[in-house]
């Protein structure tokens, strides 16, 4: 049976549309005529009777899918020796997509000898030595094969090569829907420019001499666009080369006061030095090129985000919501009652770690964080918690008593203003300051968050005391959207951003919006009389 099927369906490509067009057109009984005619040229098998022919026309409809299309349903007529030209049916179109398939299924079913050798032995004899025996072996292609037989539908079994290589390589292939989703990340995401660094310190010491004079620096230091300000009315005195560099590279400037020393070298805190007016260090500007220019990324950014087609895993309104403005709440997070606050997508956590540093905070015990009653605020999600290098196993016991399990970690690279990285410490260790891990927790499991956006390396400047790079909330917001609710506990006044709620007890102010996520009536009179007395 699946010889005919295979003859009948090659007969039927092969003829293309003349089985269908003038004089044929589609008639079975001719079509009959031709196929038996075909069978006797190619020696394919005998002739067949009428009936036979409409039994294998049918049998070839069946299987493929209604690739053959009539203007009367072939199953429901009644086939008999006695049809005419005139009442049988006939043959309107073919689907030639689905015919190709079948034949290519169809000859993938012949059971073929396997090119493949059975091992890869090597006669010693041929060679010298060793080493020329084995790289003449590592040389052959990998051919690793299993030999499986399967039952075929013709009572045989098939004898199948699979090809390990190739399944590692099918298996571990991305799925589609994470392609589309990393493309609609690269369309949405807003790139920031990248400039070089000059390397000339000839450079530096001219911009230096006209920008950074010491009766300017009595103020403090100038502003950016002042300092390009400087620069071009010194276009007579600056070198055209230098002013052109000034305008695509980045520069550092020393910084000379009449207190500074060059002897002893560059600050260890260099921009982040809070003696940098009485430091007898050397110290550096700054200066980065003003942009006026969009390139064509951000001007495709610009594109409205419902003209982006791949939106799986998204609100269909979602290009039409507004972002949360802003929010924070003054308060102690070891006192504020979390049932309050509904429930969270991501939770961000940067708890000040009772290391032996002078911090211009408050810090928090061990037993504080692990007693916080964070179930309370998710069902299912992620969470990300910062941690120093002494509290690294203590926040991975802090995620498995709240429920979590421990999914990635990422890391931070800490670089100063140079963009060197960071070899020393405030705590005098080479390499305790140097970089800084975020544990990733993850409950339950959610189908709504977004996989394999991004590296779980962060390779940023420093900035103020514990203030860690934008980049992870950028990363937040590629997995978990932009519309989610999203939490910070243990922020900072410069945490504070749309789409956000902050907690911490050092902001100067109370900024909450009340949405409908809980009900008024499921929260207790003592709690909210407690949570009244805190904010006070």
């Amino acid at each position: 049976m699946r010889g005919a099927l295979e003859t009948i369906t090659n007969f039927i490509l092969e003829s293309k549309e003349d089985l269908i067009q003038d004089p044929i057109r589609g008639k079975l009984c001719v079509i009959h005529n031709l196929f038996n005619k075909y069978n006797e040229k190619n020696g394919t098998g005998s002739s067949y009777t009428f009936l036979a022919f409409i039994s294998l026309v049918l049998k070839l409809y069946e299987i493929s899918g209604r690739a053959l299309e009539f203007d009367i349903d072939l199953q429901e007529y009644n086939w008999n020796e006695t049809t005419t030209s005139i009442t049988e049916p006939c043959l309107k179109w073919i689907n030639w997509q689905r015919l190709a398939i079948l034949k290519e299924r169809l000859n993938s079913l012949q059971i073929k000898e396997s090119t493949y050798k059975e091992s890869n032995q090597l006669s010693m004899d041929q060679y010298k030595s060793k080493y020329d025996f084995l790289i003449s072996f590592l040389e052959q292609p990998l051919q690793t094969t299993i030999k499986e037989e399967r039952p075929t539908n013709y009572g045989s079994n098939l004898e199948v090569n699979i090809d390990l290589p190739m399944l590692d390589n099918l298996l571990t292939k991305p799925i589609a829907s994470i392609s589309l989703a990393q493309e609609k990340v690269q369309l949405k995401t807003r790139s920031k420019p990248y400039y070089e660094i000059c390397d000339d310190p000839h450079h530096s010491h001219i911009l230096s001499s006209v920008c950074l004079k010491r009766e300017l620096l009595k103020s403090g230091l100038p502003e950016l666009s002042y300092v390009h300000k400087i620069i071009h009315q010194a276009h007579n005195v600056v070198q055209p080369e230098i002013l052109k560099c000034s305008q695509t590279k980045i520069h550092y400037l020393p910084i000379l006061n009449n207190h500074t020393d060059l002897y002893l070298g560059d600050c260890s805190y260099l921009d982040t030095c809070h003696k940098m007016k009485t430091c007898r260090y050397l110290h550096y500007y700054s200066l980065f090129p003003i942009t006026t220019k969009q390139d064509d990324h951000e001007q495709g950014i610009t594109k409205r985000p419902s003209d982006h087609e791949y939106t799986v895993g998204e609100c269909y309104t979602e290009y039409q919501r507004k972002q949360i403005p802003a929010q924070w709440i003054n308060c102690d997070v070891r006192y504020l009652p979390f049932s309050i606050l509904g429930k969270f997508a991501v939770i961000v956590s940067d708890p000040a770690w009772d290391i032996h540093m002078s911090l211009p905070y408050g810090t928090c015990k061990d037993f504080e964080l692990l007693s916080l009653p964070m179930h309370e605020l998710q069902d299912e999600g992620l969470i990300l918690l910062w941690v120093t290098g002494r509290a690294i196993e203590i926040g991975r016991q802090a995620l498995q008593n709240w429920g979590y399990t421990i999914a990635d970690e990422m890391i931070w690279i800490k670089l100063n203003q140079l963009k060197r990285t960071i070899v020393t410490g405030r705590t005098g260790h080479w390499l305790n300051h140097s970089k800084e891990h975020l544990l990733v927790g993850i409950k339950g499991d959610p189908p709504w968050i977004n996989r394999l956006m991004d590296i779980d390396v962060i390779v940023s400047g420093t900035r103020e005391t514990s203030r860690k790079p934008d980049e992870i909330y950028d990363i937040v917001e590629r997995i978990v959207g932009t519309h989610s609710r999203k939490l910070e506990i243990f922020g900072r006044d410069h945490n504070v951003r749309p789409g956000w709620l902050s907690m911490y007890k050092i902001y100067q102010k109370l900024s909450i919006r009340i949405l409908t996520y809980f009900k008024p009536s499921e929260i207790s009179y003592r709690e909210r009389l407690s949570t009244k007395r805190k904010f006070r």
